[in-house]
């Protein structure tokens, strides 16, 4: 499973980076294992949620041409917002379904759902160069790194 905190260049179609000896942002280990008591989720794994259910459940017209709707790439695996915002909905949906089994649906689709798929999906979203029959390698957000004199402002030294 990928650890949706991870470094980004360690993704499925993002080429590695290269070791530069400057300073990287470490991954995040997985300390938020299952524990022994915890309950089963109902799908295995971030892929099995997203075909199973996701994409059965969820009706929007898709932009194709002229046509205007929302932006779906059928590799969203390929994208590292879209697998760390899939996987975060996925996981929500688990805990709510069994922290709240009366009212943790709605919450869901009211506050993850909805925000989380609404960027993914925008014109400006991660998605927005894809087409259904055509996926668009991602672009990173450009970034220079933060001179020492700023990073020194924060109280963990940045």
């Amino acid at each position: 499973m990928i650890n949706p905190g991870a470094d980004p260049s360690v993704l499925p179609g993002r080429p590695a980076r290269a070791a530069t000896g400057s300073s990287s942002i470490p991954p995040v280990p997985n300390t938020h294992g299952p524990k022994p008591d915890d309950p089963k989720p109902v799908f295995s794994n971030i892929d099995a949620f997203v075909r199973g259910y996701l994409t059965q459940v969820v009706e929007r017209r898709i932009a194709v041409g002229a046509t205007a709707g929302l932006y779906w790439c059928p590799r969203w695996w390929a994208h590292p917002e879209g697998i760390s915002r899939l996987y975060c909905l996925w996981r929500v949906w688990e805990t709510l379904r069994v922290s709240d089994p009366q009212t943790g649906m709605s919450l869901w689709w009211r506050d993850h759902f909805d925000p989380h798929f609404a960027a993914l999906t925008s014109e400006v979203g991660p998605f927005s160069r894809c087409r259904p029959d055509r996926h668009v390698d991602p672009q990173p957000l450009p970034s220079e790194p933060a001179p020492p004199e700023i990073l020194a402002q924060f109280y963990d030294g940045g």
